[in-house]
């Protein structure tokens, strides 16, 4: 009787390290944050035509495509600029994590992500007006 003890005892143990190291999918179950928040997030920037210069109000810039850090705050805007082209603004907010108690709900996210342009072609500058001379007479 004492012999199929120790063996369930065994077979018990066995059981539960295969659990620990258990290679299973990831289920996307919440998360306990016991530290802050992150304060950025990385922003893709993208551009039609690309190659436009993108210089979010938060700080910094580049060239499209490309990704920023930027800061998880109130919100910001993205200014792109290209020759031949209008400049255009977008707007991007931040959405805070959603909590419950100390769990992670929904993580920190930026909207949109990524943020795109359609740039739209400058017009064609007005050619200069004459300048009349008054005629001698």
């Amino acid at each position: 009787m004492r012999m199929s003890w120790k063996i369930a005892a065994a077979m018990c143990g066995l059981a539960l390290e295969s659990c620990s190291n258990s290679n299973l999918p990831n289920l996307n179950v919440p998360t306990i944050d016991l530290f802050d928040p992150p304060s950025t997030a990385t922003l893709t920037i993208e551009s039609n035509p690309p190659g436009a210069e993108a210089r979010p109000s938060s700080g910094g810039f580049c060239r499209t495509p490309c990704a920023l850090p930027v800061p998880l705050n109130e919100g910001f805007t993205v200014t792109y600029t290209l020759d031949g082209y209008l400049p255009q603004t977008v707007s991007v907010r931040s959405i805070r994590p959603e909590k419950s108690a100390l769990i992670d709900m929904t993580p920190a996210q930026l909207d949109p992500n990524p943020v795109l342009a359609e740039l739209q072609p400058a017009p064609p500058p007005e050619p200069p007006t004459p300048v009349r001379r008054p005629q001698r007479r």
